[in-house]
Formats: C-alpha cells, sequence, structure tokens
C-alpha cells in the first residue's frame, strides 16, 4: 500500500470512490462541485498497485475563535473501497494529514462523524450541535410585519450583500468558518441549487439573509442569519407567507443552547437537538500560544498524557503568569505547579466552549488542582462553538 497526494489526474478516480462510497446521484452538478473542492483542497490517497484504495479530502480554511484567525483543515469524504477496507489505509492517511497540518501551522480539524467512536480515536471529539425544527407549515408562527423589506434574488445578485453580512455578525465568530470566495461559490452555487432572499431596512441596507430550497412540498431553509430583531421578522414573515404553498417547513442550525422559542407568541412544541460536527486541537502548545490568555490569574500547568496521532501533544505544558502580558507557555519534564490533567478530546471540548471546566469535573473526565478550578473558567470561552458549514 503506497500513501500518496493525489492531483488533477487523479480527479476521475477519486470521484468514482467517492460516488461509490457515499451514494449521490452522478450528474454534472456534483461533478463540478467536488472538482471544485478538489482543487482547493489536499486530496491524501492509499493506492494498492494502481488501484486508489481509500482516500480523504482535507480543505483548508480559517475559522475565528478568541477574536482571532485560526488555519483549519475540514475533512470530508473519508472513503474506502471495500475491497480495501480493515487494512488500516484511514489510519495511515489520518496521520499523514496530520502530520502535515502541523508542520504547516494548521491548529484546529474538523469533520462530520459517520461514527463518533471511530474518529476520537484521532484526537477529534464532539464540539458542535445542531438543532432541526420540521413542523406543519400551517403551525409555523408569523411575525408582525417590519419597517424594510424582503427581496428574492440571484445568487449573482445576492452573495454581495450574504457576504457582507455574515462579515459582520457575532454569531459566526465562535468557531465558524470565514468563507472565502471560492468556499461561497461551491457551497451555494455549484454543488447546490437554491434560493436567495436579502431583508432591507428602511435605508435599503441588507441586515439578513435567508437560503433555502422547495422540494417535495417541504420549505428547507438552509442558512438564516440576522444582524437585527426586525432582520429575523421580515425573513420569519417571508417564511410564513410560503404556508399555502408548501406542506411543511423545515430549519436547521447551529445549536448555541438557545432555541429561540421566547420570540414567538404560540412557539413551536417540538425541536430535536442532535450531536454534530466533531473538532480537534492539532498543536497544544501553538494553539495556547495563539489564544489570548491574558486573563490568567495563577500560573498552572496543563498535561496532555496520550495523543498517539499526534505525539508532538503529550507532555505537560506550564502556562507561567505575566503581568499585563501574554502568560509564557513552555513544555516541561515535571511541573511543581497546580495541574490540569485532561485528554486532547476534552481539551478541545474546553477550550472551544463546548464542555465546561466545571462539566468536566462533575463527569469525572478531568483531573484537575480545585485551586485553580475558576483559573481556568476565565481563561476558557463563555459562549458554546457555533458551525454552519459542512466538510
Amino acid at each position: 500500500m503506497t500513501i500518496k497526494k493525489l492531483y488533477d489526474e487523479n480527479f476521475a478516480a477519486s470521484y468514482q470512490l467517492e460516488q461509490y462510497a457515499f451514494r449521490f446521484t452522478d450528474d454534472q452538478q456534483h461533478q463540478d462541485g467536488l472538482r471544485t473542492l478538489f482543487k482547493h483542497s489536499t486530496v491524501y490517497g492509499a493506492f494498492f498497485d494502481q488501484q486508489l484504495a481509500s482516500q480523504i479530502i482535507a480543505t483548508p480554511l480559517k475559522v475565528q475563535l478568541f477574536n482571532q484567525i485560526f488555519d483549519m483543515a475540514g475533512i470530508g469524504f473519508v472513503s474506502s473501497d471495500p475491497s480495501f477496507r480493515g487494512q488500516g489505509n484511514i489510519d495511515q492517511l489520518m496521520q499523514q494529514m496530520l502530520v502535515d497540518c502541523y508542520e504547516n501551522d494548521i491548529l484546529l480539524s474538523y469533520l462530520d462523524p459517520f461514527s463518533y467512536p471511530f474518529y476520537r480515536r484521532y484526537g477529534y471529539e464532539l464540539t458542535f450541535e445542531r438543532i432541526c425544527y420540521d413542523v406543519k407549515s400551517s403551525e409555523w408562527p408569523d411575525s408582525p410585519r417590519s419597517d424594510g423589506y424582503v427581496r428574492r434574488l440571484t445568487w449573482e445578485k445576492a452573495k454581495d450583500a450574504i457576504k457582507q453580512i455574515d462579515q459582520r455578525s457575532d454569531q459566526l465568530k465562535h468557531g465558524s468558518v470565514l468563507r472565502e470566495d471560492w468556499w461561497y461559490e461551491y457551497k451555494f452555487s455549484i454543488s447546490h441549487t437554491y434560493y436567495f432572499a436579502i431583508y432591507y431596512n428602511e435605508q435599503d441596507q441588507a441586515e439578513g439573509y435567508l437560503i433555502y430550497q422547495i422540494e417535495n412540498g417541504k420549505f428547507n431553509c438552509t442558512r438564516w442569519l440576522n444582524l437585527t430583531g426586525t432582520a429575523y421578522k421580515g425573513l420569519n414573515r417571508y417564511i410564513a407567507s410560503h404556508k399555502d404553498s408548501t406542506d411543511r417547513i423545515v430549519y436547521e442550525k447551529g445549536y448555541d443552547k438557545n432555541a429561540g422559542f421566547f420570540l414567538q407568541d404560540k412557539p413551536i412544541t417540538q425541536a430535536t437537538i442532535r450531536p454534530e460536527m466533531m473538532a480537534r486541537i492539532v498543536d497544544i502548545e501553538a494553539f495556547l500560544r495563539k489564544c489570548s490568555l491574558k486573563n490568567l490569574k495563577e500560573s498552572f500547568a496543563i498535561t496532555i498524557e496520550k495523543d498517539k496521532y499526534a505525539p508532538w501533544n503529550e507532555g505537560t505544558f506550564e502556562l507561567i503568569k505575566a503581568e499585563a502580558e501574554q502568560p509564557e507557555i513552555r513544555k516541561v519534564t515535571a511541573t511543581q505547579l497546580p495541574e490540569l490533567k485532561i485528554s486532547v478530546q476534552r481539551f478541545a471540548q474546553l477550550f472551544l466552549g463546548y464542555c465546561s471546566i466545571n462539566e468536566l469535573v462533575f463527569h469525572e473526565l478531568v483531573q484537575v488542582d480545585e485551586k485553580i478550578v475558576d483559573t481556568i473558567k476565565q481563561l476558557t470561552p463563555q459562549q458554546v462553538p457555533i458551525l454552519e458549514d459542512y466538510f
């Protein structure tokens, strides 16, 4: 078995393996979408003789966290020919991908798992949740008329407003992807067919958008983002206006522990919350150096005892308090400081804001000196991460 990166001449083989593994419709739209993704990603393949046996696609993207920009590898289309499963191909591909991320200062990686235990072995852990509303159209709550207006536009006419709203939104600053131009085209134009609705205020300024499909009697809302409460009302009223032309309204979004039920006089009575994407910290030491940790009240140490696929993370890292500056981060063989012992998976949940230190302590998922619990609490995010993109 040979591990190597795939290039243009390998696209046909890559596409055929993806189509066989994921059973999507083999049409021009899927070919164009995957060709775009292939072009902008690093594709790792395991070959037996000249046959592509397994592959993963790692897409370099950027995310915002701690008011800073982090490089992230989005992992997708992990697939194997059934003839070659169980031979450790994915192990080798994932390990090579993580080494490349480490060497290129890519500190985060996200993926959408088919199995949480399977990807947990590579250091990933559940970090994002999703909420889904799926109701009869007649039960969708309406909103009062707002002073602005909504316009349905083509992608070409809507995309500038959508990009500007994304850039201004605080909702996309807690682990979400900072979408590049090619990613917008790939997600919303090349690989799918959508409708686009923009809400404008009385001054003709765009304050919200809706990206949706209507298929088989369902109004399926893919993205809905508002900068103001009036934008929310205007776009919600627009959704409700489809009650007579559709049977059901479906809306999914990243779950931030607040479903917004309080916004309606008659709240939607059912919603499904489910676990979703996983995340991994590729390089613990570099991640700590990049995080904004100026609130450090007391020096302490973090110990990662095992990280098979990223062994550079194993060991103890001291965070040394410095007056009015970022703490000094140093890797040591032993420490006398109060200590947090944590797995690489729980580290990701803690420092991306999915779990608090109190939750991890309560469920006995970490070992920590009690006197530094408040210090850790002040360092880590108090808002859960949100993600609206898939890989």
